[in-house]
């Protein structure tokens, strides 16, 4: 609870006196008809709360030296739990978020009203609203936080609206020890899924098949959230970034690659590793295998506060370029772009790509991933290897560090899976 206290402590700090900031869980987006697709909550909202319950608003306002917070749910109603399944009740959105006024979300337009209404309220005149302006946020199936903003400004022309996104963006970007250690189990349970996929990899599997496995494994461990949907690319499938059909049969003498990750309590792990179906590098494969490997350790090793993510993609692709022509992969006329066309690196937390201002230097604090790859179609062969690491001011932590990459490693895990 101190945890949520604290974050929602430091967005008060940063807006202004006399202001309100309202931020929405979202709600179910149509499919198609009558079908939605599954509820996914704004990480801002439950990032404050806790909650990840459709349809709910925190309220939280700021002045004459006062701050207050207000939840708003979806009161008790029999007839859709029978269709949809149990709510939060008024209590247990109190216990998970620690905030005390917790109201029905049929309250929420009056209460801003009210807040926005009175300029002799408890508050003083309230000028400054802030909103959620992230273009997918939904208040209802007709309504958008730009179009609320619209509105509201159009009722109260005093009203001068921002962005809150930024804001809570900031805070996200620095992991708190709790934020880290979840992050660290994520990866922990994913190391173990990865232990599964290596004793059920063998030629003629279905890429679904691993993908299915990594899923079902995860939910044994009460791991019942992935971070993405599981990539599986064997020989030249992994050549597709974000290969998404998982629809052929293994083969003998190819590489797979797997990008996967489970998360806990919300945070995410988002690991890659490439791995000889057989179990032994040979010839083109561990030639470029080796090469994407050298350049993971050396951006880790790179790595460090007051570097940009940009800073870290031009050292990946001049590693990449040297390394690809050091082993006869390339020619030095070549552009790296062909084989190597992603960044190698994103903020990661509650969010695989998590949110975060990519122009701002790293500082002491930020999770990000480090994933060189090198893909040639026309050999069939793609290789990526992504590494979770904990920035610190002059270097970094690889909270991935217990899950094997190293060529030995790998071949001799391979040996061993059938004893």
């Amino acid at each position: 609870m101190n945890e949520l206290e604290r974050r929602r402590d430091n967005l008060f700090a940063m807006m202004k006196e006399n202001s309100v900031a309202v931020i929405f869980s979202g709600v179910s987006k149509i499919a198609s008809e009558d079908e939605t697709y599954p509820f996914v909550v704004n990480n801002s909202f439950f990032y404050l709360t806790g909650i990840t319950q459709e349809h709910s608003v925190l309220m939280m306002v700021k002045g004459l030296g006062e701050r207050k917070c207000y939840l708003f749910i979806d009161e008790y109603n029999e007839v859709k739990e029978k269709w949809t399944g149990r709510r939060l009740t008024f209590d247990e959105a109190e216990q998970l978020s620690g905030l005390a006024n917790v109201y029905s979300s049929d309250n929420f337009d009056n209460m801003l009203d009210l807040a926005l209404t009175n300029s002799n309220n408890q508050y003083g005149s309230i000028a400054t609203l802030y909103l959620d302006l992230s273009p997918e946020i939904k208040i209802s199936d007709a309504l958008s936080t730009t179009m609320l903003r619209d509105e509201l400004e159009a009722k109260y022309p005093q009203l001068s609206t921002l962005d809150v996104k930024p804001f809570i963006t900031s805070l996200r970007m620095v992991k708190s020890p709790y934020e880290i250690e979840q992050i660290r189990d994520a990866i922990a349970a994913t190391n173990l899924g990865i232990n599964k996929l290596i004793l059920s990899l063998r030629p003629g599997i279905m890429e679904y098949e691993l993908a299915d496995i990594f899923e079902f494994f995860g939910r044994s461990q009460n791991r019942s959230k992935l971070s993405f949907p599981t990539i599986v690319g064997s020989g030249k499938n992994a050549t597709c970034l974000h290969y998404p059909t998982q629809n052929c049969a293994v083969r003998s003498g190819e590489l797979i690659l797997f990008d996967l990750g489970y998360k806990s309590n919300g945070y995410c792990a988002d690991i890659s590793r490439t791995f000889p179906v057989d179990g032994v590098f040979t010839g083109n494969m561990k030639k470029v295998y080796e090469a994407v490997l050298n350049c993971n350790k050396a951006v880790i090793e790179y790595a460090h506060a007051g570097l940009t993510i940009a800073d870290l993609q031009e050292y990946a692709k001049t590693f990449l370029k040297n390394e690809c022509v050091r082993l006869e992969l390339l020619d030095e006329e070549d552009d790296i772009r062909k084989v190597y066309f992603h960044n190698v690196s994103h903020h990661l937390g509650l969010d695989t790509h998590d949110a975060s201002n990519r122009e701002k230097p790293l500082e002491e604090g930020n999770v990000i991933t480090v994933e060189p790859g090198l893909y040639f179609a026309d050999l069939g062969i793609g290789v990526r290897i992504e590494d979770d690491i904990l920035i610190h001011e002059s270097s970094c932590e690889v909270l991935s560090a217990g899950i094997p990459k190293e060529i030995e490693d790998i071949e001799k895990l391979f040996r061993t899976k059938g004893n």
